[in-house]
Parts: C-alpha cells; sequence; structure tokens
C-alpha cells in the first residue's frame, strides 16, 4: 500500500503541476480523473467488503495421498472491482504443528485451499479473517471470518504380513459352567456349601485335604487387533492400513472385534467393533489422538539427521 500511496503522491504532483503550467480543459480533466481515483477505489472497497459472500465446501475427508482442496466461493456487489487475501491456520491433531497461509485471490471466482494429505490424521481448517484491497491497492479492509472445517485424511487398507486364520477368528477363554457334567474344570478348596458329588476323591487323598472340581466351559471372546501409536508417521499410516484391512476382514466374517490402541504412555485405548460404522467411529478418534510432543519432535530430529549426516568420529 505504501507504494501505491508514494506512486499516487508522484502522480498527483506531476498532475497538478501540468494543470499550473497548461490551464486547458484536458490539464483540468487529468487532474479530476487523478483525484477521484482514491475517491473511486474507497468506494469500491467499501462496497466489495459489504457485499461479500464466502461459502465454504469441503468433502470431509479423502485417502492418504489423494489431491484434496476446500473450496471457497466469493461473489458480491462490485466483487471484479476489489482483491483480497486469505489467512488459513492449519492444525494437525496429532502432531499438534499448526501453519499459517495467506492466499491471495480475486474476489471473483472460486479458490481451492490446498489440503496436505501426506499422513493419515484430522486437519483442522480455520479461515480467520478476510483481507479485502481495492482494485488500485490503496485502501485494506479486514473481516473476521473464523470458520473451521475439518479434513480427515483416512488409511488405505494394507495386508499385513500375518492374515487371521479364517478358522480362529474368536480367541477361546474358560468361564465357570452351570453343567455338572462337563469334561472341562478347574480344582480349588471345599467351600462350605459345596455339592459332595463335586469333591475329586483322589486329589484330594493325594493332597491330603478336600478339594472340589469346578466345572468350566469354553467361549470365544472377541478377537483384537493391536495398533501402537508411534511418532513415525509413514510407519504409523502403514499400520493403520493393516488395522483396517485386518478389522474390515473381521466384519466381512461376521466377527465382532477389539481395536486395542497403545499410545507411548502405555495407557491402552480399545474400541469395540462389530459394524463399519463402529470401525469409522474408531478411526476417527484414532485419528485425532495427540502424539506426544517429546517423541514427534524427537522423530523430526532424526529425520534431519539422516538428511544431513554428520561423521562421528568416535563411531567404531
Amino acid at each position: 500500500m505504501f507504494k501505491t500511496w508514494f506512486v499516487y503522491s508522484v502522480t498527483l504532483v506531476a498532475t497538478f503541476t501540468f494543470f499550473l503550467c497548461y490551464k486547458m480543459w484536458v490539464s483540468w480533466y487529468c487532474l479530476m480523473l487523478v483525484l477521484l481515483v482514491p475517491v473511486i477505489a474507497l468506494l469500491s472497497a467499501i462496497l466489495a467488503a459489504a457485499s461479500l459472500r464466502y461459502p465454504l465446501e469441503a468433502a470431509g475427508g479423502a485417502n492418504i495421498g489423494q489431491p484434496a482442496f476446500i473450496k471457497l466461493t466469493i461473489s458480491g456487489f462490485a466483487s471484479g472491482f476489489a482483491f483480497c487475501d486469505l489467512k488459513v491456520e492449519t492444525t494437525d491433531y496429532m502432531s499438534g504443528e499448526k501453519e499459517n497461509l495467506s492466499i491471495t485471490i480475486n474476489i471473483r471466482g472460486v479458490t481451492e485451499i490446498p489440503v496436505d494429505t501426506s499422513h493419515c490424521g484430522v486437519y483442522s481448517y480455520r479461515v480467520n479473517k478476510l483481507l479485502i484491497y481495492d482494485l488500485f491497492g490503496f485502501f485494506k479492509f479486514s473481516k473476521r471470518l473464523n470458520k473451521d472445517i475439518e479434513f480427515v485424511v483416512r488409511p488405505v487398507p494394507e495386508m499385513p504380513d500375518y492374515v487371521p486364520d479364517v478358522y480362529g477368528f474368536k480367541a477361546k477363554h474358560l468361564r465357570k459352567s452351570g453343567k455338572s457334567n462337563s469334561e472341562i474344570y478347574d480344582i480349588r478348596e471345599y467351600q462350605l456349601g459345596d455339592p459332595i458329588k463335586t469333591i475329586h476323591w483322589k486329589m484330594s487323598a493325594k493332597k491330603g485335604r478336600t478339594l472340589v472340581k469346578e466345572p468350566l466351559e469354553e467361549y470365544g471372546g472377541h478377537s483384537r487387533v493391536v495398533l501402537r501409536l508411534t511418532d513415525d508417521r509413514a510407519t504409523l499410516d502403514r499400520h493403520l492400513g493393516e488395522v483396517l484391512f485386518t478389522s474390515r476382514f473381521y466384519l466381512d466374517h461376521d466377527t465382532a472385534h477389539i481395536i486395542r490402541v497403545i499410545p507411548p504412555d502405555h495407557r491402552e485405548v480399545a474400541y469395540n467393533i462389530e459394524s463399519e460404522i463402529d470401525l469409522q467411529k474408531a478411526l476417527y478418534s484414532i485419528l485425532r489422538m495427540r502424539i506426544p510432543e517429546e517423541a514427534y519432535q524427537n522423530a523430526k530430529k532424526a529425520v534431519a539427521e539422516e538428511a544431513n549426516p554428520v561423521e562421528d568420529s568416535h563411531e567404531e
């Protein structure tokens, strides 16, 4: 803006000098035209700022590596006589990193805000404000937008090294049985009220104390899919793809299961998966989990050191 006003001031002085030296209708016309330029610019900027419409549109999500963008359509009265800058703040929920973007556009038309889909996660795009300039760049108006859009970058199913056996989905567990003739049982001390027929006479005689049989039965528990959160985003993307593949494999065979997420701090989070809706909810929750900042920074440092290796004289 300073450059615009400087050029205008020089032009105004030159035009006024021309008017003083050549007092004809042409000089008068030129002087009036130069004087009216800031007024016209101010009016166009005010009209544009007052009548702008800027709806945001986004698909809501995309697969990792898939090109994606948030569409901003700007329209309004006198929109062809103004320009604007978009101020956008992006947040990666998994790493906690924030980035500020500035996008210069013509107000008339459609603007595409690029979305980073290089890693899985949930990203927040916050359009903070719109800076509106007149066509000549004399004046600037600011409009607070504060519009938020969450964008989910989903993993792509990836076959793990080990695929679950079709006949061994459900984990087997034992529990107390109400059937007295069960072939599976546990041995425990006799307690007051236990039926005499449950006494294990041979074991009691051998151990020298009264022992009874406690009937047990097998039951199918939930299969478990384990995901360990890591600060290596490439590795985490691959693990998420393997979890997605395995979980859908279970669902295709009508097998409920549990996804166990183990963060670096070892506080486990479990999700019961019985349908595709449960799986999508679990993935969304996982993709919002925060990777510990210290671990994430260490990972970034390690990547930088690999890119710029330094010789270590003490290395054996």
